[in-house]
């Protein structure tokens, strides 16, 4: 049986960003296996995260930022610079391409394309059994594996989205600002919005984001997004050169595992998604150091990762008007980035506000949905 120090059930975001941050740290002679069914199939995803400076893992030679946000309800635009934050967009194609080149220099990092079907802890150690009847012995095993229909309750509110970055024939972006919330006017009890992320005049990344309890048909979505760009930015002469769908689960709740100092959840399977905007990408970084700490400390890797009880609270008081009352997060989220500055809105969604700050940005807001939603109060 090969033994390792450290296994990743999945080698996804997740589990390449603890290894980055493990191999340049005093254990970056440790043995590693990762293991996943699609090693080396890069998905076609983009993460965005706002920050003072770009973060260590993002790589250099693929940094879009911006640093003025545009939010538009519908015929009402509103742009606002971003304080001492920029916004940064990262591709997973750079991000993957990056990382594999750099773990080829390292001999101690090793692939292996099959799927992790059990983990077991005995005594000191963690026995992990593919599906191909392999079985490999760790000291620690990091797993991402996520199956969202695990997720208690069922059906739960889901942020189910499809984007395509496009390159226009007409200069019709402006690329000074992005725009986190482009939101239509209509009537119907449900919420959803545009998203454009603007690289040149001529290119961006558009995506439609809609908050639903159901699935949603791809092609449901690239009908949004057709006739958003024919209807709304006048164009039909443009080109599609990447596409992306996916489905960010919008709850609290996850699967309960059993506690364990050698079974490591991580990722989205750890609660590391935040739960009322879908935003991981930074939390995966700051947790992943934190473990890392951890381990060169001799302490329980998930030590000191544990998420307010607080923020929890706020979350769950979104959740609860995006399932309830779906046609007022409109109104919510105006409220909250124009009665207060962004930076302040943007450190408040990434949970980096004291409780003073939260006092001072939500007395700003309209109490009515919020008071409605304290009565009929639900966990999410």
């Amino acid at each position: 049986m090969e033994k390792y120090d450290y296994i990743f059930a999945g080698a996804g975001c997740a589990s390449l960003s603890l290894a980055y941050h493990l191999m340049r740290s005093s254990l970056k002679y440790k043995k590693i296996l990762l293991i996943d069914p699609f090693i080396y199939q890069i998905p076609d995803k983009t993460w965005c995260y706002w920050a003072k400076a770009p973060l260590e893992i993002h790589p250099k030679n693929a940094i879009h930022s911006w640093d003025n946000l545009n939010l538009k309800f519908g015929n009402k635009s509103h742009v606002s610079p971003l304080g001492d934050l920029r916004y940064y967009h990262l591709n997973s194609k750079d991000f993957y391409q990056s990382l594999y080149q750099e773990f080829k220099l390292h001999e101690n990092i090793v692939f292996k394309e099959s799927s992790v079907t059990s983990a077991q802890e005995v005594d000191s150690k963690v026995i992990v059994t593919t599906n191909d009847g392999e079985k490999y012995q760790g000291q620690m095993l990091f797993d991402s594996r996520f199956d969202p229909n695990q997720i208690i309750p069922s059906p739960h509110l889901k942020q189910i989205f499809s984007g395509w970055k496009i390159e226009t024939f007409n200069p019709i972006f402006d690329p000074s600002s992005f725009t986190l919330m482009e939101i239509k006017e209509n009537s119907n009890s449900k919420f959803d919005f545009f998203y454009i992320l603007p690289y040149s005049k001529n290119s961006a990344l558009v995506e439609f984001t809609a908050y639903s309890k159901t699935n949603i048909e791809k092609l449901a979505l690239e009908k949004e997004l057709k006739s958003y760009l024919t209807s709304f930015l006048k164009t039909e002469d443009y080109q599609i050169t990447f596409q992306e769908t996916g489905v960010i689960p919008m709850t609290n709740k996850s699967v309960k595992q059993k506690k364990s100092n050698r079974i490591i959840p991580i990722g989205t399977a750890a609660g590391w998604t935040k739960a009322s905007t879908g935003y991981t990408f930074q939390k995966i970084q700051g947790n992943s150091k934190k473990i890392v700490s951890n381990l060169e400390n001799g302490l329980s890797a998930t030590n000191g990762i544990s998420r307010s009880r607080r923020f929890e609270f706020y979350d769950n008081i979104l959740l609860n008007i995006a399932s309830r009352w779906p046609e007022k997060l409109a109104g919510v989220f105006e409220d909250l980035f124009k009665n207060n500055p962004t930076e302040k809105v943007l450190r408040f969604l990434s949970e980096e506000t004291t409780l003073a700050d939260e006092i001072r940005l939500l007395s700003r807001l309209k109490f009515g949905i919020f008071i409605k939603s304290l009565l009929r109060y639900e966990s999410h």
